[in-house]
């Protein structure tokens, strides 16, 4: 199996590793422990991954993985990812901006690790909904029309 759990004292705290290849089956496999985890946290899950010695994923499983974020985007504070390439500081950053995951994600070097388990345990609960985009009142839709008086 391509994921393995890194188990740590913290029922809050949840961290797993993805070793090589990640594929829809191993997905599956998987996510049980997760909503448990969930469950376990009473939907105050700050979740851990090290994706240092990831490969690659097959497409249907960044799908799933999406979807399985966006459902529990209200049950996870916090998301740390440890990593050891530039490619993945960019897909957390591409995971906290988008629609599916509005829940703060920080990135680690492989040296960081330690670091990354001291933030999701003392880092306070978010006390705010992260939204890191505006709408400019000069451009797009409200162009022609000119801006809505609350923007």
């Amino acid at each position: 199996m391509s994921i393995k759990r890194i188990h740590h004292e913290n029922t809050n705290v949840f961290g797993f590793e993805i070793i090589e290849k990640l594929t829809t089956n191993e997905i599956d496999n998987f996510l049980p422990s997760m909503e448990k985890a969930i469950e376990d946290s009473n939907g105050k899950l700050r979740l851990l991954i090290n994706v240092t010695k990831m490969k690659n994923a097959d497409i249907k499983s960044e799908w799933e993985t999406f979807e399985f974020l966006r459902k529990h985007v209200h049950d996870i504070q916090i998301i740390a990812i440890v990593g050891a390439h530039s490619w993945e500081k960019v897909m957390s950053e591409i995971i906290s901006e988008s629609i599916f995951a509005e829940t703060p994600t920080l990135y680690f070097k492989p040296e960081d690790i330690e670091n990354a388990w001291g933030f999701l345990m003392k880092a306070p609960p978010p006390k705010y909904v992260h939204v890191s985009k505006y709408v400019e009142s000069n451009k797009g839709l409200f162009t022609k029309h000119g801006s809505p008086h609350y923007i």
